[in-house]
């Protein structure tokens, strides 16, 4: 049943309106994620508005404050004091049981669980009690609650512990339908040998979202943004970051030098501001502004966007607010997604590995990017606006009966 059907059909065992629960990591300051759960929580309330939505998530207080959904918690509190000794010294046994619990009842409240958008099948800097095993307690405890699941729009690969793999793989096949944001990640799946014949890759789900008016002032000098990261690769080591900071500072410096003006953008608060420091300081002096400062979703990463000319970046979701907002788009790439979002606007002559960038040909590809940015630009809107409509016919074909 697709989704305006599902918004309307009686239901002999049920006459009240569905229940849907989003889930995923949001509220953590990921402005990529947030945006995942507005986009597919404003995409719900249009097709769907007599849906009750609510939200399964990392910070249910942020969220409910944030977009006045109510929420609970992924996980339960851990005990504090004495008590949280006592449940690691019998290896936090009480509270995976108390957890299993919580999940059991928590699915009562719900007809279907949508996974909308964030990299959910991966174990970024994680051990399988962390983030895989939390994941698969939702998807076991669904299914015996016999409560539908759909992953929305996510992404997946690497997991790099074989015992990571097995779960995810587990919660994976769990689900009713699987849409990914990129073939990488829906590749990666299969290999895992989960698959359905309703399994697609559809655009990130942030492409849904409204963008700011933010227009350049006419006439004023060339805008560059260049996105900030606390970029440490997937072993977090400090030697790359110093090196991600060290060539952010390069750029930036030859930006100024060639008479551009620069503009950075946040697309991680607070922590994507440490990288931001780091390069000012590297260049003795301040680029962010009081208002940069303030930066705190992808809204304000768009905003300041549209105050640009063309970007530069790294970060996903800095990418798809650069390309929302109309802009030619550099890629600084870490992953297979960056690469197929830029094969998606036909960017790929613009891309480089942000670990073994060739500054001379960055430059070339800057300077090639300026003379062309305005027939760019209008590539960059004509690919969005294909993206948008491929998504929204996506969504809308969704299987959300109970």
């Amino acid at each position: 049943m697709e989704a305006a059907e599902f918004a309307s059909a009686p239901n002999t065992t049920r006459d009240r309106a569905p229940r849907i629960a989003i889930f995923g990591g949001y509220g953590s300051g990921n402005f990529g994620n947030d945006a995942s759960f507005e986009a597919l929580y404003d995409f719900l309330r249009a097709e769907m508005p007599e849906a009750k939505i609510s939200a399964i998530c990392s910070k249910p207080d942020v969220v409910t404050k944030k977009f006045g959904v109510p929420a609970i918690g992924i996980a339960a509190p851990r005990p504090q004091g004495i008590w949280r000794k006592l449940d690691t010294l019998v290896l936090r046994q009480p509270s995976t049981w108390r957890n299993w619990a919580r999940c059991l009842k928590a699915l009562r409240d719900y007809d279907i669980i949508l996974s909308g958008g964030t990299g959910v099948f991966d174990d970024f800097r994680d051990t399988p009690m962390g983030w895989p095993s939390v994941l698969l307690r939702w998807c076991l405890a669904a299914r015996m609650r016999k409560v539908p699941w759909v992953f929305v729009s996510v992404g997946a690969g690497p997991i790099v512990s074989p015992i990571s793999r097995a779960m995810m793989k587990k919660a994976g096949s769990f689900a009713r339908q699987r849409l990914y944001r990129d073939q990488d990640s829906y590749s990666f799946m299969q290999r895992l040998g989960v698959d359905g014949e309703r399994d697609a890759v559809v655009p990130d789900l942030a492409f849904l979202l409204a963008t700011p008016d933010a227009v350049k002032p006419v006439g004023s000098q060339l805008v560059v943004g260049v996105g900030m990261m606390t970029y440490q690769g997937w072993h977090a080591k400090a030697a790359t970051y110093q090196a991600y900071v060290e060539l952010h500072a390069k750029l930036i410096d030859w930006l100024i030098g060639e008479g551009h003006q620069v503009r950075m953008i946040i697309g991680q608060a607070p922590t994507d501001f440490t990288a931001a420091r780091d390069v000012e300081a590297r260049l003795g002096f301040k680029l962010l502004t009081e208002r940069d400062e303030k930066m705190n979703s992808i809204h304000d990463a768009m905003t300041a966007i549209g105050e640009t000319d063309m970007v530069i970046a790294s970060r996903y979701h800095v990418q798809i607010a650069a390309l929302k907002m109309g802009r030619p788009l550099i890629s600084l790439s870490y992953g297979p997604k960056n690469d197929a979002l830029m094969e998606d606007v036909g960017l790929n002559e613009f891309v480089q590995d942000v670990d073994h960038v060739d500054f001379e040909r960055l430059k070339q590809q800057i300077n090639r990017m300026i003379a062309g940015r305005e027939g760019y630009a209008v590539q960059v809107r004509d690919k969005v606006s294909e993206m948008k409509a491929k998504l929204r016919q996506a969504l809308r074909a969704l299987d959300l009966g109970a």
